[in-house]
């Protein structure tokens, strides 16, 4: 009898232990989430356009509920982007759809960064991870040639890059492209009407090398003179 009282004993404690954790442990009932971490789109030059960001709820919800939308923009060009403060997940559903307006306005070169998140979520609801925007200014594309003279014995030396306004290395060709050439033309596909910074170097900084740029007939950069005694030389052009 004394064992059979133990035993009730023992059981009863570790049904009500349980309880106490199923308690505590509980998830909560429902999530609001992105649909995805990274959203990304292009604008095209002076124009406008959209994107649509998903939301899901973890299960379909019985009435419509709106949700708080915060958005870091520190990473944006100003006035280039509207997001609404709210999106709704309509009764019957679990997705929704934050509807962004994107501009062209003073994105220039790069990519446009925007910050999503959930804020002052309802109660009984987790939140989820904050998603980014990334958008651009939509290229369109130029072709450029340039032109190159080796003016010493030793063209393996020589080397180039094209820079973007921010310091992007967008075309290049390393020391020990032009072993045995004494002169050579590349094609270039760039974005039109951008700012772009040429730079050709010698490996043993005895220069001896020219070039020329041109978009089409146009010159837009050269050095018509052999340099001597420098690791570089440098010009600024435009696709315009």
């Amino acid at each position: 009898m004394k064992n059979i009282t133990k035993f009730f004993l023992l059981f009863i404690t570790t049904v009500f232990i349980c309880s106490c954790d199923d308690e505590q442990f509980s998830p909560s009932l429902n999530h609001i989430s992105f649909g995805s971490q990274t959203y990304s789109t292009g604008v095209d030059v002076g124009a406008n356009t959209t994107i649509d960001v998903e939301v899901f709820t973890s299960e379909i919800v019985n009435s419509d509920i709106i949700f708080n939308v915060a958005v870091d923009g520190k990473g944006a060009a100003d006035g280039s982007y509207t997001v609404p403060p709210t999106v709704t997940v309509p009764g019957g559903s679990n997705k929704g759809i934050i509807t962004i307006g994107l501009s062209d306005v003073d994105l220039g070169i790069g990519v446009n960064k925007l910050v999503l998140s959930f804020t002052d979520v309802e109660t009984g609801y987790g939140n989820g991870e904050a998603t980014t925007v990334e958008y651009i200014q939509n290229c369109e594309e130029v072709t450029v040639t340039l032109d190159l003279v080796f003016h010493d014995r030793w063209p393996e030396e020589a080397g180039w890059e094209i820079t973007d306004s921010l310091g992007g290395v967008v075309a290049s060709a390393p020391t020990g492209t032009y072993a045995g050439q004494t002169s050579a033309t590349e094609s270039i596909t760039l974005c039109g009407g951008r700012s772009f910074t040429f730079k050709l170097t010698d490996g043993y900084a005895d220069g001896g090398h020219t070039y020329t740029i041109k978009l089409g007939d146009v010159v837009k950069a050269s050095h018509g003179s052999p340099y001597s005694y420098t690791s570089e030389i440098s010009s600024s052009f435009d696709t315009n």
